[in-house]
Formats: C-alpha cells, sequence, structure tokens
C-alpha cells in the first residue's frame, strides 16, 4: 500500500513539475520588449528586388575619431552575414563624394545619388551616421541609417536608434545573442584556462567594443530590412515600457 502511495505522489510531483516547467519561459529566449529605435519603411519596397547595395562611408559626430570607419565595417560584415544581396563598401577615404549627398536632416543630392548609384550599379545606397559612441563599459552607440534607392530619388528604409547598455533589456539581448551564435571550433581560452561554455564571450561583449557594435549594426540591419528582431516587439505591437511579451 505504501509502495502505491509513494508512486502516486511521484506522479503527482511529477506532473505539477512539467505544468510549472511548460510556464516558464525557454532558456534561451528573453521577453520582447519595446523597440530602442525608430523605423520607416517605404509600404511599396520590396527588398528581394535589391541585388546589390553601396554602403557609404560612415558620417561621424561623436568624438571618437575611429568610429565612423568601424562602424562602416560592422555594418557591411552584418549586411553580407544576411547574404540577401551583394554587399560593397563604398573607399573609407571618399569623404568628397560622401559629403556632397549625405547632409545634415538627411537631405542628399538626387543627381549625384543616381550616378553613384549607375556607376556602382547599386540598386540601394546606404548612409549611416554614428550620432552617439562610448566604448567604455557600459558601452553605448547611436546610429541613423538610411537606405536610398538612387534610380528612384526616395527614401525606402530608415532606423534611428541608441543602444545604451545601461538599459538592463539591452545589456540581455546582448548576452543573448553572444550565446545563441554558433560556438567556435575551438573554446575561448581565459588567463590560459580553456573554458568549457561561451558564458565569457557573453559578457566580454559587454567589454568589447567590437562585439558591441557588430550586436548593433546586426539589430539595424534587421530592423532596416523589416526582419523581426529577437527580443524586440514587432511596430505595431503594442508592447509599452513596463509591458512584455514572448517573441
Amino acid at each position: 500500500m505504501t509502495r502505491v502511495v509513494c508512486a502516486a505522489l511521484l506522479a503527482a510531483l511529477a506532473a505539477g513539475g512539467c505544468q510549472l516547467l511548460a510556464r516558464l519561459p525557454h532558456p534561451r529566449q528573453i521577453p520582447a520588449g519595446p523597440p530602442t529605435y525608430s523605423e520607416f519603411h517605404q509600404p511599396d519596397w520590396v527588398w528581394e528586388r535589391v541585388d546589390r547595395v553601396l554602403v557609404l562611408p560612415v558620417l561621424n559626430e561623436s568624438p571618437h575619431t575611429r568610429a565612423g570607419r568601424e562602424v562602416q565595417s560592422a555594418l557591411t560584415a552584418e549586411l553580407q552575414q544576411l547574404a540577401r544581396f551583394e554587399v560593397v563598401a563604398g573607399p573609407a577615404d571618399d569623404q568628397a563624394l560622401f559629403s556632397k549627398i549625405v547632409h545634415r536632416g538627411g537631405r542628399f543630392d538626387e543627381a549625384v545619388m543616381l550616378e553613384v548609384g549607375n556607376a556602382t550599379r547599386a540598386d540601394v545606397v546606404l548612409h549611416a551616421t554614428v550620432t552617439h559612441y562610448s566604448p567604455y563599459p557600459r558601452p553605448r552607440l547611436g546610429v541613423i541609417l538610411q537606405a536610398v534607392a538612387p534610380r528612384e530619388g526616395r527614401v525606402v528604409a530608415t532606423v534611428d536608434g541608441l543602444w545604451d547598455t545601461t538599459d538592463q533589456r539591452i545589456a540581455e539581448r546582448v548576452r543573448t545573442y553572444y550565446r545563441q551564435r554558433p560556438k567556435p571550433r575551438l573554446p575561448f581560452i581565459r588567463n590560459h584556462v580553456i573554458a568549457s561554455d561561451d558564458a565569457f564571450a557573453a559578457e566580454l561583449a559587454l567589454d568589447s567594443p567590437m562585439l558591441f557594435q557588430r550586436f548593433v549594426l546586426h539589430e539595424a540591419s534587421l530592423a532596416l530590412l523589416g526582419l523581426p528582431v529577437p527580443g524586440v516587439a514587432a511596430p505595431g505591437s503594442g508592447v509599452t515600457d513596463g509591458e512584455s511579451c514572448n517573441p
């Protein structure tokens, strides 16, 4: 009789535990919060028809002199990883041409833009501005991306935001992003000791300017193309500060 009672209790505990686990969020998911950036998309623009994108030198409004080149490199790499079109980076020293095309307020010379598009066979010319940058813990990076269709002479998509890791939601998105990335063939080595997992990489991203830049430009690139951004509620979902929903 005792064995029957024990078996029944164990079964009840197991069932209750399964129900409890089912209610818990997946360990590799985080609740979706409100965006930390604004975005705009022309409703009739189709990115699937884009074959070639030119990334112009980045306008740097921060006091860090290398921020423009570093962000251009990160942006180009993240767009290439999406594997949706050919990505070409404009020459880093082409500041004269850049200044003719991009002006404060997002205005551009349509004739020069068309000339650049024809010369590079680009369907989209993408220019970016670094508005804020602090590489030190906790890092922050503000960027504006503006995609222009040169033959049509119009802006087709924009992203404007500030990624500040003093906001715990953004810091957790950084950690989650690097936890979920494919593990390297060789483990990370810290203090001559081989680590058995990638937890170190997730924390390192909050101290490494290069890793943080790649994260920011990854999210910004997804938003520019109108793709879902993990951990960020879709525009129009109604999620505001203090609310959350599962992605």
